[in-house]
């Protein structure tokens, strides 16, 4: 009996969600530009005018709160929170069995090898794959809203707290944005890396391809 790989295509990322996805990167690159300017700039350089930076920076901002509440909405009325539940379940558990496999696992044949990619890197993909999911999920449910907070406490200073932790209080405020501005990106530069492996059609079709094995 002989098994042969045939590959399909399953819809697995409802179009809302790309939309979201494509958008709010584009928010967010925004937002690092103008940033960049805002806490960079001097007297005697600019990349933009300042005053154009901080309007663009506040109303992307506004807008990437706006939208990121559209999210929390979608996912909640459409149920996909439920896939986001999964995926989050286990990850520790999966990230140590995958480091483990391509550890001690043999090498894969040439064959199984895409063009252009070293056979090293494609015994840790799964784990990298896995990484980039942990990563996702902590950007939209811990980072993303960081930033949004402490982006409208700086917008809006009047609105944060006097004291926290003996600072003044809009003085935590601007560093929490800063680290978290940092860490998106970071997040970003992987994330464009990890779409070299595949997750850039995946993100524009919503489809992914997968191998169904058949015997005859």
């Amino acid at each position: 009996m002989m098994k042969t790989a045939n590959r399909k295509n399953i819809h697995v990322t409802p179009l809302w969600l790309r939309v979201w996805h494509w958008v709010a990167a584009l928010l967010f690159m925004v937002l690092v530009l103008t940033g960049i300017v805002l806490t960079y700039s001097s007297s005697e350089f600019a990349l933009i005018d300042y005053k154009l930076a901080t309007d663009l920076h506040d109303i992307t901002g506004i807008s990437l709160t706006v939208i990121y509440g559209i999210f929390l909405v979608l996912i909640s009325v459409t149920g996909y929170w439920r896939k986001y539940a999964r995926r989050w379940h286990g990850q520790f558990r999966r990230m140590r069995r995958q480091i483990s496999n391509a550890a001690r696992g043999p090498s894969l044949p040439a064959s199984g090898i895409k063009r252009g990619q070293n056979a090293r890197l494609w015994k840790i993909r799964p784990f990298i794959m896995t990484f980039q999911q942990f990563l996702y999920l902590t950007d939209i449910y811990i980072l993303m809203p960081l930033l949004i907070v402490t982006g409208l406490f700086y917008l809006y200073p009047e609105t944060a707290p006097e004291k926290v932790m003996g600072f003044a209080g809009l003085w935590p405020m601007a560093m929490a944005h800063y680290v978290a501005g940092l860490l998106g990106i970071v997040f970003i530069l992987f994330h464009i890396y990890i779409s070299t492996m595949g997750g850039l059609r995946h993100m524009i079709t919503g489809r992914e391809r997968h191998t169904l094995n058949s015997s005859h």
